[in-house]
């Protein structure tokens, strides 16, 4: 390899010289490219965004966007959607979702139509929303299920014993009286706040509260990559290819071109440039 470095005059000669070779280069690269094109055909991706009500960490963001794109969900969005030759299985590259800021779940959905994208974006963030509650109501059994029922119950047929016990106390006539009255309103109170916490702590209405933040939008364009940037990046890359080429050529003739190169050949003396 010679050592000369290369110049852009040397890019310039080669553009100059070899313009016709490049532009052939450039229109086969092109013909590639579309070539590629046709054999991946247009695919077309659109979000729905699923909001997450109460307090959740990031890390428990994660683990809800994996639940929103895992085959539990998805393949009830297949069984659902009910697509010819497609299944429960079929549809797991298809679908994606991360977790956003503001407690959203953006769920993605690629189909080979605009139409069928739309459908399995909204279909899997409703088995997603479905899902998540039905994991929420699963962890307790039927007799834990109607346990706060039934304890708010009690809690309302106490609340009406203390009132009935408050107005059978003698009011303000005695000491006894007035303690007791007040042992029961602070009775009272800490039922009310008992209450509040368990309706605080309740699943079914923190965690698995969670709204589909409308339809998913129709795409417009088709996703990346598209059947125009395939062929324009064909048709850079073969460009580019001959022009390294052409440099790579230029860098290995051993041809003489300085003056030095060529006396040292001819054995003669410079005697003039």
């Amino acid at each position: 390899m010679s050592e000369d470095v290369i110049r852009l005059v040397t890019i310039g000669r080669i553009f100059r010289r070899r313009w016709r070779l490049l532009a052939v280069a450039a229109v086969l690269g092109a013909l590639v490219g579309y070539g590629a094109s046709l054999l991946f055909p247009p695919t077309y991706t659109t979000s729905t965004s699923v909001l997450l009500a109460g307090q959740w960490e990031e890390r428990e963001l994660l683990t809800q966007a994996e639940i929103a794109s895992s085959s539990a969900v998805v393949d009830r969005a297949a069984v659902a959607l009910e697509w010819d030759g497609v299944g429960a299985g079929d549809l797991g590259d298809q679908v994606s979702a991360k977790a956003a800021d503001g407690n959203i779940i953006k769920i993605s959905g690629t189909a080979e139509t605009p139409g069928r994208a739309q459908r399995l974006s909204d279909q899997v963030a409703q088995e997603f929303v479905t899902f998540a509650a039905r994991i929420a109501g699963d962890g307790t059994n039927a007799d834990d299920e109607e346990g706060p029922e039934a304890l708010r119950e009690r809690v309302a047929t106490t609340n009406r014993r203390i009132s009935d016990l408050a107005d059978s106390a003698d009011p303000g006539r005695t000491v006894e009286g007035v303690q007791a009255r007040t042992e029961l309103e602070k009775l009272r109170t800490a039922l009310q706040q008992a209450m509040k916490k368990l309706d605080d702590a309740d699943p079914a209405t923190n965690k698995a509260n969670m709204v589909v933040m409308g339809p998913a939008a129709r795409p417009s364009g088709e996703a990346p990559p598209t059947r125009t940037q395939l062929t324009v990046a064909g048709a850079v890359l073969f460009f580019l290819l001959a022009v390294i080429g052409h440099l790579a050529t230029a860098r290995s003739n051993r041809g003489l071109r300085t003056e030095a190169e060529i006396t040292a050949a001819l054995g003669s003396t410079l005697i003039g440039t």
